[in-house]
Formats: structure tokens, C-alpha cells, sequence
């Protein structure tokens, strides 16, 4: 998360201290006093002492966006977050927003603070490229300021355009769903009010690229003295003494900036007047700070929230799984046990690895590296001793298998499961390998199932093959007969016996399958020509197109929780029971309560597992197509019912007490 950064001259004086502690200090126009007057003539710095603008932080104006039912953290200027435009109650400055019938107020049920509430455009509005949009006025002195309007989660990706002071200063920033896209402008304001027109010219006739507007900041830029900077540095300096407190990304980004500013000062030694060069430090290092990323300590699950490992660094274990494990700790030989969370790295976007994070509670997960790389070159498997020792004694032609299958350009490995094998010590994982072939250069033409062997969780993992898996029956109806064999979308199950399952979408995805795995969990337990439908696999409800299979077992009764098939983009799931893996299935239909839109909460399903406390945890992913690496986590508690059904209720947080 982000640290908090609401203000960044939290030291500067005990005038500064005393306003946090009391709240936001209102600059409140003075009918008496001609010196609190703002006229086309007058500057900001002919009105307000630098010390009264530091006790506000140099915030005039936080405008919370559709949001008039809250009175918190508001600017010096104003005492409500929003407003149509008209002087306001108590400060008696003119701010706000021009009416417009399309404008429609949005409660954002996954924002926070300043995200919960944004503008939208109402879905019957007659839209004019031009003239369609947000406008807002604000009524300030002469001077330069600081604007930044904050955009979250749009039901789409789309571009957006701010025009202030009749200046395009945001020129089509692209917004993401499920993100927050800030944009920072600088402008002059020459007479007594700062424009702004928040709008989407490209817009045309799609509605999925309207406009949105979720917070406005508008701050006085001060007079960039050498003391200024000075203050500055020095109320950063609590930051700067906390290392273990931020991510070491952003830390390192942040002292570089202070040691910038440090230099600055020594170049500028003589200097006491403004001056651009304490201007640009100044920017830079508050740049820097109010990045600044806290390493969050987890009490609890916080579902579609940023989820940050034991450093701080995002965790990338998409499309994963979760078990327990016991295994010998590397650096010290001794026998632990630990929660084992593997899962696919989208840092890179969708071409990556399969990461491992280990855990004590669930809830904080400590990153245990890249347990299976993809290859970066077909040299580098002859060259890079990591990849030399891993696949000593291998063909040429396996090696170029290995590439193939591998690789970090074009390889697809996605929905990786792991178990362990008593009998042969080893630690299995299958995954959906995919990529282009000798035939066809679609991301997806492989459509197999790839596995891969270690002696230890944490790797590393030799991949051994990529397979094709079992066929239809000749006597059942075959929904996709031109690829035979197909898997994608996968999921393992190691019964009470020991015996291991794959699951697994084939047939262009219409249809799901479970087969049975050898003693080794490494192939299948029969060769695909030999299998016996029955009993070496069987076929769950041809042509219903299902997905992202996850199985688990309560009691005697199985369970199979799916999705449907629509891309990136969430949809219903679906789940089934049956009293043996291999017997009848039956369809139990959607398990979520109170998902009105039919999307799994906006999520996919990839596993379910039971904590030590006996409950049943629901894992999917939210996915987020344009940033894959921002995808976020849903974990459920799972409901079981008297009758056996289960249920899925979403809450925005919950614990396992």
C-alpha cells in the first residue's frame, strides 16, 4: 500500500503539528480585512503568510467527486468535499462544479477514501465530444498551482483529457480498471478562478469510453528558496531514517531524490533566492516520498486489495494454489512446516515463471523466488550455469524441446498446481503450456499440459515434457475432433488414497476432463491410447464450455467449482458435486449470493483449500488484462450448507477466527 503521505511538511513546525492534530485549518475570507480579498490583481503571496500555507500543506482545494455527504478532508478553501459551483458555506469562496443533467454520482464499492465516490456519464445522456464532460471552478489569487485529478476504476480502459485554464494538460493518460491513474499539471492563473473541463473528445459513440473523474487537488506552488527546500528535507527525514519501513524499490527511489537534493544545496551554496534548480529537487523528492510503499503487516484477508509480500513487493502467484507442506528449510536443513503458495508471475506481463511464497498465518507470505524459469535465449541453456545444471545430460533436441516450451517470448505457462509424491520424495507441477508450433503461430496452439520435478518446493524445477492428454470416446460426441487431446485451464487433486488427478478444460475448451496420473504424478496412468473411459478419465458435461477448474473434498462429497469461458472478463461460476472423482457428476449451479452481476464477484476460480482452523478458502483471481501484473486476489470463506450445497458470499474483509 501506499504509505501515508497526506501531507509532506508533516515536521515542519509546531504550527504544522498543531493543524494535523486539529484538522484542516480554513484560510477563511475576512470581510474586514481588504488584505483577504482576491482580485485579478493580487497575489497569492500578497494575501497568505508561507507559514499559514504550510500548516495546510499548500492544499486549497480536495474535492472528493460526486461525493456531498461527507465533510473530511477538505482543502483550506472549502468545508464540504463537493459542490455545485457558488460560494462556499463556511470558507465563502466560489468553487464547485457546473450542473449537468448527464452527471451521475457513483458509490465505488472497492474504492476507498477519495476512490469511494466518482462522476460518471448517466447511460441515456446524448454525448458531444466537445462539450461533454465534468467542469469545475475554482476561485484562488494570482499565481502558479498544482493540479492533480485522480481517476479510478473504470468499468473499462479508457483515454481521458483535461483541459485547464484552456490548456490541454492531460492529453489521453490511458486509465485502467481496477487502478488508480493519478495526473499532475502545473498552471498559471492570471485572474481570480482556475478553469477545469475533465472530458473525453475520442469518445465518439462508444459509452464504454466515457468520461470519469474521482478527486481533484488543487495546491498553491510555493517560492522555491533555498529555505524551502531546506524545510522540506528536514521534515523528511523520519522517512529517510525508516528504510525497513518501505519497499526497497521505492526507498531506493527516495534517497537517490534526497541525495539529489543534498547536492542542489551544495552547488546552490550562496544562493537564497528562487531558484529552478531547488524548484526541480523539490519536485523530484516529493515525487519520490509520496511513493513511497509501506511493508504491510496482514491481520486479515482483504479481498480485490493490493496484497504485498514480506518485503513489500507485490505478490505474483496468479491463477495458483495454496496447500501446507512440511519440507527441509534450506538454510537450515531442519524439517518445517509452512503454507506454500505457488502460482504464475505476471511482473513481466503474460509471459513468466512459476513464483513460490511460503507462510506462517496466510495472511503475510514471504517470497521463496522464481521456482521455474522460462528461458530468455536457446544460448542460454548452454551457457548459464543455473540452466546447465538443471538440464545437464540432455539432448540437443531436448534442449530445443525445453526452449520451445520455455520460452519467455513466446511460451504460455499459466495455472501451475503442485503436489508432493511420499513415495518418490518429489515435489510434481503441472501447469497449462501453451505457445505457437511448428503449425501455427497462435499463443495458443500447443494447448497442452506441461510438468516439471524437483527435489525440494522451492525448486528448481526441470521441466520434463509438454503432453496432449486424453481423447473422446469414439462413441460420444467429440466438440472439437480437428485438435485431439487438447488442455488448457488445469487443476491437480491427490485423493485419500493417494492417487492423483488432473482436471482439466479440452476441446477448445467446451468440455471438461479428469484423468488419473501414474504412481509418479508425472504422466498419465494410462498411455492415451490404452485408456479406459471410466475408469482412467471420464468427461464432465460435453459442450458446456467450463474453465478454471477447482477441486476439493469435505467428507465424502467432492466438489468442482468452474467458470465459464469469455477471455480476460469475469462471468458466473458454476459448481458440481459428485461422490467419487471418476463417477457422476451433478450440476449444482452458481454458489455466489448476492452476485448481481453475475461475474464471481469479478473473479475466476483457480483453487480451494481447508486452513487449519477447518475452513474452506475460496481462491480466484481478478484479472486485469492491461496490467496483469496488478491482478488482484479474492479469497472466500466457502459456506457449507445442511444439505451439502455450498454458497460464496463476498466481504471486503474477514479473518480465519
Amino acid at each position: 500500500m501506499k504509505a501515508n503521505h497526506g501531507t509532506y511538511f508533516k515536521l515542519f513546525s509546531i504550527v504544522t503539528i498543531a493543524a494535523l492534530l486539529t484538522g484542516i485549518v480554513y484560510i477563511e475570507a475576512d470581510k474586514d480585512n481588504l488584505k483577504r480579498q482576491i482580485n485579478k490583481e493580487t497575489s497569492f503571496w500578497d494575501i497568505y503568510s508561507e507559514e499559514e500555507l504550510k500548516a495546510n500543506d499548500f492544499l486549497l482545494y480536495r474535492v472528493d467527486c460526486g461525493n456531498v455527504l461527507s465533510h473530511a478532508k477538505t482543502g483550506a478553501f472549502q468545508s464540504t468535499c463537493d459542490q455545485p459551483y457558488g460560494p462556499d458555506e463556511i470558507t465563502k469562496r466560489k468553487w464547485g462544479y457546473e450542473p449537468k443533467d448527464y452527471m451521475v454520482s457513483v458509490k465505488d464499492k472497492y474504492g476507498t477514501g477519495l476512490n469511494t465516490y466518482k462522476w460518471e456519464i448517466s447511460e441515456d445522456a446524448w454525448y458531444d465530444n466537445n462539450l461533454t464532460g465534468f467542469y469545475y471552478n475554482f476561485e484562488v489569487p494570482k499565481g502558479e498551482y498544482e493540479i492533480t485529478l485522480g481517476f479510478y476504476n473504470p468499468f473499462s480502459a479508457r483515454p481521458i483529457y483535461a483541459q485547464i485554464e484552456d490548456n490541454m494538460l492531460v492529453d489521453g493518460e490511458k486509465i485502467l480498471k481496477y487502478k488508480l491513474t493519478e495526473c499532475t499539471a502545473y498552471t498559471s492563473v492570471e485572474d481570480s478562478e482556475l478553469n477545469l473541463k475533465v472530458f473525453n473528445p475520442q469518445r465518439g459513440v462508444d459509452a464504454m469510453k466515457n468520461p470519469i473523474l474521482s478527486y481533484i487537488e488543487v495546491r498553491v506552488v510555493p517560492k522555491f528558496g533555498r529555505e524551502l527546500l531546506l524545510s522540506y528535507m528536514e521534515s523528511l527525514k523520519g522517512a529517510l531514517d525508516n528504510q525497513g519501513l518501505y519497499t526497497p524499490e521505492s526507498y531506493e527511489s527516495f534517497t537517490k531524490a534526497y541525495q539529489d537534493a543534498e547536492q542542489v544545496l551544495i552547488e546552490n551554496n550562496g544562493s537564497t533566492k528562487e531558484n529552478i534548480e531547488f524548484r526541480k529537487s523539490y519536485f523530484a523528492l516529493k515525487t519520490s516520498f509520496e511513493a513511497l510503499e509501506e511493508i504491510k503487516v496482514y491481520t486479515s484477508f482483504n479481498p480485490a486489495k493490493p496484497w504485498t509480500d514480506t518485503k513489500g513487493n507485490l505478490i505474483q502467484a496468479h491463477g495458483g494454489q495454496v496447500q501446507k507442506l512440511t519440507f527441509k528449510d534450506k538454510e537450515t536443513g531442519k524439517s518445517v512446516t509452512k503454507w506454500w503458495w505457488v502460482g504464475e508471475d505476471k511482473s513481466k506481463g503474460a509471459h513468466g515463471g512459476i513464483c513460490a511464497y511460503s507462510s506462517d498465518d496466510l495472511y503475510n507470505w514471504q517470497f521463496e523466488g522464481v521456482v521455474m524459469r522460462n528461458v530468455n535465449s536457446r544460448e542460454e541453456l548452454d551457457n548459464d550455469e543455473y540452466f546447465k545444471e538443471l538440464y545437464k545430460g540432455l539432448s540437443k533436441e531436448e534442449l530445443d524441446n525445453v526452449y520451445t516450451c520455455l520460452s519467455a517470448s513466446t511460451a504460455i505457462i499459466e495455472r501451475p498446481k503442485l503436489i508432493y509424491n511420499e513415495k518418490t520424495d518429489k515435489y510434481i507441477i503441472w501447469f497449462h503450456a501453451d505457445g505457437p508450433t511448428a503449425t501455427s503461430n497462435s499463443s495458443y496452439a500447443a494447448a497442452s499440459a506441461g510438468v516439471a520435478i524437483s527435489d525440494t518446493p522451492y525448486g528448481p524445477f526441470k521441466f520434463i515434457d509438454r503432453y496432449r492428454l486424453n481423447v473422446c470416446p469414439d462413441d460420444q460426441e467429440d466438440f472439437h475432433p480437428e485438435s485431439k487431446g487438447m488442455a488448457r485451464d488445469m487443476n491437480l487433486f491427490v485423493d485419500d488414497d493417494k492417487t492423483a488427478y488432473i482436471i482439466y478444460s479440452s476441446e477448445e475448451n467446451l468440455t471438461l476432463y479428469i484423468s488419473k496420473l501414474n504412481d509418479e504424478y508425472t504422466y498419465l496412468a494410462t498411455p492415451v491410447n490404452e485408456a479406459k473411459y471410466g475408469e482412467d478419465f471420464i468427461r464432465l458435461f460435453p459442450g458446456a464450455q467450463r474453465e478454471a477448474p477447482a477441486v476439493f473434498k469435505k467428507d465424502k462429497t467432492y466438489y468442482l467449482v468452474s467458470s465459464g469461458c469469455t477471455g480476460w472478463a469475469p462471468n458466473q461460476a458454476r459448481y458440481y458435486k459428485a461422490s467419487s472423482m471418476l463417477g457422476e457428476w451433478t450440476n449444482e449451479g452458481d454458489p455466489c449470493i448476492g452476485d448481481a452481476q453475475k461475474t464471481t464477484f469479478d473473479s475466476q476460480s483457480t483453487c480451494v483449500f481447508k486452513a487449519d482452523n477447518g475452513t474452506y478458502v475460496f481462491m480466484a483471481d481478478r484479472w486485469n488484462p492491461e496490467d496483469l501484473k496488478n491482478s488482484r486476489y479474492i479469497w472466500l470463506p466457502v459456506i457449507f450448507n445442511d444439505d451439502g450445497s455450498i454458497a460464496l458470499e463476498y466481504t471486503e474483509e474477514w479473518t480465519l477466527k
